[in-house]
């Protein structure tokens, strides 16, 4: 007997036998599987020209068949066709996400089941994924489109905290006068806003922008990395939501998670947390440590931080004006030659006129749990100091301290600032704080 044209993966004998006669009278050579543990082998043995494959089996389902064949080289130019009863349109997505050829919803139409798989071997049948967000190759901008005009003079910039916690293990029930929502601040100008990270708080931002009571149609997202605490506010980012935006969202090149990845993740994924694909015009730039021009007087550094996992300092020019964001940085105080991270931080930042920086433990925590990847208060403020930086913003604050505690961290701060002499300004990040500043 000839290699089957197609095989059909079903544990269902009315349906699968339904299909297989159904093919098998239009002209192919049909072979019918039941048992869906056997299936990879059987195909890999006949290797058929398409596979159609039910979602809910016994065994392994449709989606891990069609994850096999598409990425196993041998196997990946079969064409596969998911046939199910789940019409959701996260499972669609999620079927092409896998690299599925077509999916097909149950019950087919058995009067146009013959010639729907006929289109699929011929490769033209209409049945497509979401539209990706296309990627450019590097930082660019639209000189076209015309600026957003907000309230701030075109010599104002300013700074809002919108998420300045970390995520806890356990959500407190007491409220904090310094918030609970993760990591998210926004820089603005005349014509731009520039957004950090999007943690929770990125989504009252979002609400603003869309209400026009911040509103630029052109956005710039940058992230950190991607820890959950970084990223979790940004399937539910309304701008992402509305064909009116722009958006373009920077971040490292982690070997485990590609930025791509991550931002289909939210959205192009079963897991995702909403169930609509981006309507904005999205981009996305994989950076490295390196320097670029934004925009005619606008100047970015990247760094790349002392923290587990690719996490990316950003160091921003505002025709001189210049503002650092390392959400997630441990300055360790006791610079070697086997350790300059502080020294190489510290030319980053010299002289910066504002620092949102790491300030994770109080001095008795990081006595305790130094070389984690989060920075003390004392370091991080020495540092500042010895660095001539005028603001310090305490930033990725330890959402199991009180208030109390928090408050004490910036006493501590004030003394320290104070028995030094030093000019700099100390501000412990708190949720709604504004501050414009001249550039």
């Amino acid at each position: 007997m000839a290699n089957p044209d197609i095989i059909i993966v079903d544990d269902d004998p009315m349906v699968g036998e339904l299909s297989r006669d159904l093919l098998t009278d239009a002209g192919w050579n049909v072979m019918l599987v039941q048992d869906s543990l056997q299936a990879i082998e059987i195909i890999r043995q006949n290797m058929p020209r398409l596979v159609i494959s039910d979602i809910m089996m016994p065994g392994i389902t449709g989606m891990d068949i069609c994850k096999h064949i598409k990425t196993d080289p041998d196997m990946k130019r079969i064409k596969v066709m998911i046939v199910s009863g789940k019409s959701y349109d996260v499972e669609k997505q999620r079927a092409f996400q896998l690299g599925a050829d077509f999916f097909l919803q149950k019950p087919y139409n058995v009067e146009t089941f013959s010639e729907t798989v006929k289109s699929i071997l011929e490769g033209v049948a209409q049945n497509s994924p979401p539209p990706a967000a296309p990627i450019r190759a590097s930082l660019e901008t639209d000189d076209e489109k015309e600026p957003q005009l907000n309230d701030l003079a075109k010599d104002q910039l300013r700074l809002t905290i919108y998420g300045a916690k970390a995520l806890p293990s356990v959500f407190p029930n007491s409220p904090s006068k310094y918030g609970r929502q993760t990591m998210c601040a926004s820089l603005e100008t005349h014509e731009n806003i520039f957004i950090f990270d999007a943690g929770t708080g990125i989504v009252e931002l979002g609400k603003e922008i869309v209400s026009k009571k911040r509103y630029y149609k052109d956005i710039w997202l940058f992230l950190s990395h991607f820890h959950l605490e970084n990223i979790m506010g940004l399937p539910h980012f309304e701008p992402i939501h509305d064909p009116r935006f722009s958006i373009h969202i920077v971040g490292p090149n982690d070997p485990e998670k590609t930025l791509k990845e991550v931002v289909r993740s939210n959205f192009y994924s079963s897991f995702s947390p909403v169930r609509s694909a981006p309507k904005a015009k999205i981009d996305l730039y994989e950076i490295l440590e390196d320097n670029y021009e934004l925009m005619p007087g606008l100047k970015l550094s990247t760094m790349y931080s002392n923290h587990p996992t690719t996490t990316m300092l950003y160091f921003m020019e505002f025709n001189g004006f210049k503002v650092g964001y390392a959400p997630d940085s441990e300055i360790w105080g006791d610079a070697t030659a086997l350790q300059d991270y502080d020294e190489r931080l510290g030319k980053f930042t010299n002289g910066f006129n504002v620092l949102i920086h790491d300030t994770y433990y109080n001095d008795e925590d990081y006595e305790k749990l130094a070389k984690k990847g989060h920075s003390g208060l004392t370091i991080t403020t020495e540092f500042a100091i010895k660095n001539e930086i005028q603001n310090l913003v305490l930033f990725n604050l330890n959402p199991e301290y009180s208030d109390e505690t928090l408050e004490g961290m910036a006493a501590k701060a004030a003394s320290v600032i104070q028995k030094e002499n030093a000019p700099l300004k100390s501000i412990l990040a708190q949720e709604r704080q504004q501050f414009i500043y001249k550039i």
